[in-house]
């Protein structure tokens, strides 16, 4: 059975024009700043006093002053509300991202950004007793509120399990390949990821190619 998050088809718009109506800003230290790729970045929080409420697959809004500038994006949760003990969210680098470049060169440990509570309705409800099966799609950084989904149904729903078709340009741009590799181990038989690589090299034995219907 497949599963459709889709509800909203623009979280980004979204989160701008929620931004203008809302006056819910938090202050987020930054604890650490990790390397996923070449051009993708996660940003760990560190605990806020008050916690920030959310729900696997919703997005923040940063706010970063550039240039004097005050500019904001929306950016998906990749940590789990369930088993994750830091908000985290994942940014990858854009040609010509004006933000996403930003973040990418100049984010470290130790810096505060300003943000949004968390919005969006790309989301789940969970219950112990399901027993489904939730096939995703993803390319590149759509990733991110899938992993937070994926890591919170296998804790929440024991009975559940999960596919992840998630294709990418190469070996180099996957996000996250250690991690989901670890939990495919942790997970055994109730996550698969099914890897599509657009340039796979000569020894790869997955797919290969641009995801088409087959």
């Amino acid at each position: 059975m497949a599963f459709n998050f889709f509800k909203k088809k623009n979280p980004e718009k979204k989160a701008q024009a929620d931004t203008a109506s809302s006056g819910k800003y938090r202050q987020l230290r930054v604890k650490e700043v990790i390397k996923e790729t070449k051009d993708a970045i996660t940003i760990v929080f560190e605990k806020a006093e008050s916690p920030l409420t959310y729900k696997s697959g919703q997005f923040l809004t940063l706010i970063i002053n550039i240039d004097g500038k005050e500019v904001r994006r929306a950016y998906s949760l990749s940590s789990s509300p369930v088993i994750d003990s830091q908000l985290a969210v994942t940014v990858k680098r854009v040609d010509g991202g004006l933000v996403s470049n930003w973040l990418n060169d100049r984010c470290a440990a130790g810096d505060t950004i300003k943000v949004m509570e968390a919005m969006g309705s790309f989301t789940t409800e969970y219950n112990e007793s399901n027993k489904r099966h939730l096939i995703m799609f993803a390319g590149g950084s759509g990733i991110t509120p899938m992993m937070s989904i994926i890591k919170t149904v296998l804790v929440k729903e024991p009975d559940s399990i999960c596919s992840l078709i998630y294709c990418n340009r190469n070996l180099d741009s996957i996000i996250f390949r250690d991690a989901l590799d670890e939990l495919q181990a942790n997970y055994e038989g109730r996550l698969r990821v099914i890897h599509v690589l657009d340039d796979a090299p000569m020894n790869w034995q997955g797919h290969s190619g641009l995801l088409n219907h087959d």
